[in-house]
Protein backbone atom coordinates (compact mmCIF):
# COMPACT_ATOMS: atom_id res chain seq x y z
CA UNK A 1 0.00 0.00 0.00
CA UNK A 2 1.30 3.45 -0.89
CA UNK A 3 1.84 6.22 1.53
CA UNK A 4 0.99 9.52 1.33
CA UNK A 5 3.34 12.16 3.29
CA UNK A 6 2.21 15.93 3.64
CA UNK A 7 3.81 18.41 5.43
CA UNK A 8 2.21 22.00 6.52
CA UNK A 9 4.21 24.99 8.39
CA UNK A 10 2.87 27.60 9.87
CA UNK A 11 6.28 30.50 9.73
CA UNK A 12 6.69 33.59 11.49
CA UNK A 13 4.51 33.40 14.16
CA UNK A 14 5.84 32.41 17.85
CA UNK A 15 2.39 32.78 19.43
CA UNK A 16 0.21 30.08 21.29
CA UNK A 17 -2.65 30.76 18.75
CA UNK A 18 -0.14 29.79 16.05
CA UNK A 19 0.90 26.61 17.82
CA UNK A 20 -3.34 26.25 18.47
CA UNK A 21 -4.03 26.38 14.73
CA UNK A 22 -1.69 23.76 13.59
CA UNK A 23 -2.93 21.46 16.03
CA UNK A 24 -6.49 22.00 15.37
CA UNK A 25 -5.81 21.64 11.42
CA UNK A 26 -4.30 18.32 12.35
CA UNK A 27 -7.95 17.18 13.79
CA UNK A 28 -9.41 18.71 10.77
CA UNK A 29 -7.48 16.82 8.57
CA UNK A 30 -7.96 13.36 10.01
CA UNK A 31 -11.63 14.04 10.66
CA UNK A 32 -11.55 14.55 6.55
CA UNK A 33 -9.50 11.68 6.29
CA UNK A 34 -12.35 9.28 7.94
CA UNK A 35 -9.83 8.40 10.57
CA UNK A 36 -12.64 6.94 12.58
CA UNK A 37 -11.25 7.52 16.36
CA UNK A 38 -7.59 9.30 17.17
CA UNK A 39 -5.90 11.49 19.75
CA UNK A 40 -3.38 14.22 19.83
CA UNK A 41 -0.75 13.83 22.55
CA UNK A 42 1.03 17.08 22.83
CA UNK A 43 4.84 18.03 24.87
CA UNK A 44 6.86 20.54 25.60
CA UNK A 45 10.26 20.43 24.51
CA UNK A 46 11.62 23.08 26.60
CA UNK A 47 9.66 21.43 29.79
CA UNK A 48 12.79 18.44 29.45
CA UNK A 49 15.27 20.91 28.13
CA UNK A 50 14.34 23.42 32.07
CA UNK A 51 14.57 20.06 34.03
CA UNK A 52 18.17 18.85 32.22
CA UNK A 53 19.70 22.37 33.21
CA UNK A 54 18.20 22.26 36.84
CA UNK A 55 19.49 18.79 37.22
CA UNK A 56 23.02 20.42 36.07
CA UNK A 57 23.42 18.23 33.14
CA UNK A 58 25.62 18.86 30.45
CA UNK A 59 24.39 19.00 26.49
CA UNK A 60 25.92 15.48 25.68
CA UNK A 61 24.12 13.81 28.55
CA UNK A 62 20.84 15.91 27.86
CA UNK A 63 21.39 14.44 24.78
CA UNK A 64 21.70 10.69 25.32
CA UNK A 65 18.86 11.46 27.92
CA UNK A 66 16.87 12.29 25.36
CA UNK A 67 17.32 9.14 22.93
CA UNK A 68 16.79 7.45 25.98
CA UNK A 69 13.66 9.00 27.12
CA UNK A 70 12.35 9.53 23.43
CA UNK A 71 13.15 5.68 23.29
CA UNK A 72 11.23 4.77 26.70
CA UNK A 73 14.51 2.77 27.62
CA UNK A 74 13.97 3.17 30.82
CA UNK A 75 16.77 1.09 32.34
CA UNK A 76 19.56 3.12 30.10
CA UNK A 77 17.81 6.43 31.53
CA UNK A 78 18.70 5.41 35.38
CA UNK A 79 22.01 3.73 33.92
CA UNK A 80 22.71 7.11 32.67
CA UNK A 81 21.90 9.50 35.23
CA UNK A 82 23.55 6.94 37.55
CA UNK A 83 27.15 7.14 36.12
CA UNK A 84 26.43 10.92 35.47
CA UNK A 85 26.71 10.82 39.91
CA UNK A 86 22.53 12.76 39.29
CA UNK A 87 21.06 13.01 42.64
CA UNK A 88 18.04 10.42 43.37
CA UNK A 89 15.57 13.21 43.89
CA UNK A 90 16.27 14.00 39.62
CA UNK A 91 16.78 10.41 38.87
CA UNK A 92 13.17 10.29 40.12
CA UNK A 93 11.96 13.05 37.76
CA UNK A 94 13.02 11.89 34.94
CA UNK A 95 11.83 8.56 35.63
CA UNK A 96 8.57 9.88 36.53
CA UNK A 97 7.93 11.76 33.63
CA UNK A 98 7.72 9.60 31.53
CA UNK A 99 4.38 8.73 32.99
CA UNK A 100 2.98 12.28 33.39
CA UNK A 101 0.13 12.16 30.41
CA UNK A 102 -3.66 12.46 30.41
CA UNK A 103 -5.65 15.96 30.91
CA UNK A 104 -4.43 18.87 32.34
CA UNK A 105 -4.07 16.98 36.17
CA UNK A 106 -0.80 15.85 34.25
CA UNK A 107 -0.25 19.72 33.69
CA UNK A 108 -0.72 20.41 37.46
CA UNK A 109 1.59 17.18 38.64
CA UNK A 110 4.71 18.20 35.93
CA UNK A 111 4.61 21.84 37.38
CA UNK A 112 4.64 20.29 40.88
CA UNK A 113 8.11 18.28 40.17
CA UNK A 114 10.10 21.38 38.73
CA UNK A 115 11.80 24.69 40.08
CA UNK A 116 12.88 25.88 36.99
CA UNK A 117 11.41 29.27 35.38
CA UNK A 118 11.83 27.53 31.66
CA UNK A 119 10.21 24.23 32.22
CA UNK A 120 7.35 26.26 34.53
CA UNK A 121 7.09 28.81 31.48
CA UNK A 122 6.69 24.97 29.69
CA UNK A 123 3.61 24.52 31.43
CA UNK A 124 2.12 27.99 31.50
CA UNK A 125 2.28 27.88 27.70
CA UNK A 126 0.45 24.42 27.75
CA UNK A 127 -2.19 25.30 30.07
CA UNK A 128 -2.81 28.77 27.53
CA UNK A 129 -2.99 26.48 24.38
CA UNK A 130 -5.12 24.05 26.00
CA UNK A 131 -7.40 27.45 26.67
CA UNK A 132 -7.51 28.26 22.71
CA UNK A 133 -7.68 24.51 21.86
CA UNK A 134 -11.38 25.09 23.50
CA UNK A 135 -12.09 27.64 21.65
CA UNK A 136 -11.21 25.47 18.32
CA UNK A 137 -13.52 22.61 19.90
CA UNK A 138 -11.02 20.20 19.47
CA UNK A 139 -10.09 19.07 23.10
CA UNK A 140 -11.91 15.94 23.02
CA UNK A 141 -8.73 14.69 20.94
CA UNK A 142 -6.35 16.59 23.25
CA UNK A 143 -3.64 14.71 26.11
CA UNK A 144 -0.57 16.05 27.53
CA UNK A 145 2.24 13.72 27.13
CA UNK A 146 5.19 15.01 29.04
CA UNK A 147 7.39 11.95 28.68
CA UNK A 148 7.28 12.89 25.11
CA UNK A 149 10.67 13.78 24.10
CA UNK A 150 11.44 14.06 20.43
CA UNK A 151 14.89 12.72 19.67
CA UNK A 152 15.60 15.58 17.12
CA UNK A 153 17.42 18.64 18.97
CA UNK A 154 15.75 21.01 17.31
CA UNK A 155 12.29 21.44 18.68
CA UNK A 156 11.90 24.33 20.84
CA UNK A 157 8.62 24.38 22.55
CA UNK A 158 5.51 22.25 21.50
CA UNK A 159 5.67 18.92 20.07
CA UNK A 160 2.85 16.83 19.22
CA UNK A 161 1.81 13.44 17.71
CA UNK A 162 -1.35 12.17 16.26
CA UNK A 163 -2.30 8.26 17.10
CA UNK A 164 -5.27 6.20 15.82
CA UNK A 165 -6.29 2.87 16.60
CA UNK A 166 -4.64 -0.26 14.55
CA UNK A 167 -1.40 1.33 14.01
CA UNK A 168 1.74 1.05 16.04
CA UNK A 169 3.07 3.93 14.70
CA UNK A 170 2.18 8.21 15.03
CA UNK A 171 0.20 8.86 11.56
CA UNK A 172 1.02 12.74 12.47
CA UNK A 173 4.11 14.25 14.16
CA UNK A 174 5.50 17.67 14.50
CA UNK A 175 6.51 20.88 16.84
CA UNK A 176 7.87 24.34 17.53
CA UNK A 177 11.31 24.74 15.86
CA UNK A 178 11.57 28.80 16.19
CA UNK A 179 15.19 28.49 15.60
CA UNK A 180 16.02 26.15 13.11
CA UNK A 181 15.08 27.92 9.68
CA UNK A 182 18.01 30.56 11.20
CA UNK A 183 20.49 27.90 9.86
CA UNK A 184 18.96 28.11 6.55
CA UNK A 185 19.58 31.75 6.11
CA UNK A 186 16.17 33.20 7.91
CA UNK A 187 15.76 33.92 11.21
CA UNK A 188 11.84 33.27 11.92
CA UNK A 189 9.47 31.22 14.51
CA UNK A 190 7.85 28.30 13.40
CA UNK A 191 5.83 25.30 13.64
CA UNK A 192 4.87 22.19 11.40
Amino acid sequence: KEVTQMGVELINDDSVEADAEMISLVVDALKASGVPKFQIAIGEAEYFKGLCEEAGLDEETEKQLRAFVSGKNYFAVEQLLQDCNVSEYYKEIFLRIADIFGNMGSLTEARALVKNERSVYAIDRLEKLYQVLKLYQVEEYISFDLGMVSKYHYYTGVIFKAFTTGIGNAVVTGGRYDKLLGHFGKQAPAIG
